[in-house]
This record gives C-alpha cells, structure tokens and sequence, in this order.
C-alpha cells in the first residue's frame, strides 16, 4: 500500500501520522507524558478496518475546517472563562456533537476524564495558530489568547451550521459557567446514555449510576447525589441522547 493511501486511512479513523522530521518532533513532544488509557476491551482492530472500508468515507480538508470552525465559535464566546481550557472545549464539543447530531470527523476515546480525542486538540491549537484566530497558552490565562484574526471563523460558522446555530448557542451557553468537573460529569453521564441506548439496554439513574462509575477509578471522586443531581438538570434541559 502506497504511503498516501495509509495516510488517508489512518486518518480517517483520527490518527495522523508525522511525515517530516519536524512532525515527528512536534508529535514527540506533544505526546511526551502522554498516557493511553481508553478500553481496550472496546476497540477491535478487525471491526474499525472493515467498518472505514465498507463507508468508502473520503474525510477531506473540509470535514476537518469544519470542527476547527465550531471550536472557534466555541472559544470566542468563551475565551475570557478562567475554567476553559483544552478538557472544557472539547466536552462542549462532544455535547454539541451528539445532541445536536452534527457530522464532524472526530474520534472520542474512553479516557479517564471521559470521552476524549488527543488527536483532535492537536489539529485544532495548529489551525487556530494558522488562521490567526487564537493562540493556546499551557501555563496562562486566558488559555486562548485572541490573534489579529479571531472572528475571522463567523462566515464560514454561519455557513456550515447555518440549521443549528440556536442549538449550538444553547449548549455554549449552558456551560458559560461551568467548572471542569461539571462538563467532565455531563459528558461522561452522556456517554455512559448514549451506551445505554446503543445497546437496547432499560434505560435508569442505577444503570447510568453503574456505568459512570465503571468507567474509570477515578470517577469514584464525584459522589453518587452529584451524579443523580447531573442526571435530573441533564433531564430537564433536554441534553441527553437523540
């Protein structure tokens, strides 16, 4: 196999692989301390391959401009919030993705604070650094410092998602304020829903309660009421699974 056609496949499925010496030091140091900790009793290998070849889904340069764009809508309106950061946005992102049912080429893995995609924040700093529309600062805040661009994205926003810009706005809005901890929460229990469901399971609290809990150990740290409390305002804003 030619080393374009791996390079289409593999990122396809959310990995990119370094082509250059200075990719390979950018991913070396990006990825320094990082730790793989997603299911592996999940993944399967056999079944990924064959599901990329029967889509035949050619992901192009649109399909990723196209999340790049939702993040910067994301971080315009949020930018000044002490609590956002690389966790922060990507949890909106998830959530806008799965309750508004967008088509965005992402790739969340079951991580110790939910779900997850490393691949994603990577690609998304680089764009946002090329366009100059923000610039991600590790041990600053805000975290997204504005660029001579910022707002540069709303054209292309309205376009793409022109049928959902209420829906979007909902969700930023509902986590304006929101700790870490509480988007980590939402999201995980989210997951943890949209498991349920994907396996025709009966749907309740305890089941929800289970799985959150089965996720990872460190999900012991948020108590059993705060859960049922996520649980009851999830219900009641209509942000749970399609």
């Amino acid at each position: 196999m030619k080393k374009s056609n791996i390079n289409n496949l593999f990122g396809s499925i959310g990995f990119g692989f370094p082509e250059n010496i200075d990719e390979l030091n950018e991913f070396d140091n990006t990825f320094e301390n990082y730790q793989f900790e997603a299911d592996k009793s999940k993944i399967d290998p056999k079944k990924i391959f064959s599901d990329v070849k029967k889509s035949n889904i050619k992901i192009t340069k649109n399909d990723y401009h196209k999340r790049t764009v939702l993040a910067a809508e994301i971080v315009l309106n949020l930018h000044s919030e002490r609590t956002l950061g690389h966790l922060k946005l990507q949890k909106i992102m998830y959530l806008c993705q799965n309750t508004i049912d967008m088509n965005l080429h992402t790739n969340f893995l079951k991580q110790a604070m939910g779900p997850y995609d490393p691949h994603l924040m990577r690609s998304i700093d680089k764009q946002f650094k090329d366009h100059k529309w923000f610039c991600y600062q590790t041990d600053e805040f805000p975290k997204y410092r504005l660029m001579e661009r910022a707002g540069g994205h709303k054209d292309w926003f309205e376009k793409y998602f022109s049928n959902q810009l209420s829906e979007i706005n909902f969700i930023i809005e509902k986590f304006r304020g929101a700790t870490t901890d509480q988007v980590e929460i939402v999201a995980t229990i989210f997951a943890c829903w949209k498991d349920i469901k994907e396996n025709k399971e009966i749907l309740s609290d305890e089941l929800i309660i289970k799985k959150f809990y089965a996720w990872h150990k460190n999900k012991d740290k948020y108590s059993r009421d705060r859960i049922i409390k996520a649980i009851s305002w999830m219900t009641q804003e209509n942000i749970y699974p399609i």
